[in-house]
């Protein structure tokens, strides 16, 4: 199996390799089919991701879930912790690791429904790769929440090194469509 750093390596490659317009494409694929989950349509407290130039792209989700009614929470970056926030348009600063979060008050994660996931690779047990520092790992330890890995087709490998603290994914949906299901 391969080791972590040399899987970052090697995905940061694959992702590198991808045009704009394939990106586009994945992305657009990938939301459509959360949005065609049940767990989806049942969830109406949804902690997204505000998406880094290399991730899916989740700009334009995150007005078009708050648009069909759901209530859309965002991480944010406190010390070694992700606490979460409601997303409001108005209400965002550049944060830790030039990602924007949301200002306001933190929410409690007893309140989320469905959290998506976005990774460095993922396998279809639903173990998650992350950039490194356990940011995601310790927040979904506070929740009981459905949690979706998203990520581009390159993005999928055969296997990844976990660790007993590393949490796994109920869902793993690629442009394909759900990998890994409950």
């Amino acid at each position: 199996m391969i080791d972590k750093a040399s899987l970052r390596r090697q995905m940061r490659q694959s992702k590198a390799a991808l045009t704009p317009e394939q990106k586009s494409a994945e992305s657009s694929a990938v939301w459509q089919h959360v949005e065609s989950t049940a767990v989806f349509a049942q969830a109406e407290h949804v902690l997204l991701y505000h998406s880094l130039p290399d991730e899916l792209g989740s700009h334009d989700v995150i007005d078009r879930w708050v648009a069909l009614g759901k209530s859309v929470y965002l991480p944010v970056v406190i010390g070694d912790d992700l606490v979460v926030r409601r997303y409001s348009s108005e209400a965002m600063q550049q944060g830790e690791f030039n990602i924007m979060e949301p200002t306001g008050l933190d929410v409690d994660t007893d309140v989320l429904q469905l959290i998506i996931v976005p990774g460095v690779a993922f396998d279809r047990n639903g173990n998650r790769l992350g950039r490194g520092k356990g940011y995601y790992d310790r927040l979904l330890s506070r929740t009981k929440a459905t949690c979706i890995g998203v990520c581009y087709e390159c993005q999928l490998v055969p296997a990844i090194p976990a660790e007993p603290h590393d949490k796994v994914m109920h869902y793993i949906i690629t442009p394909e469509g759900v990998v890994k299901g409950m």
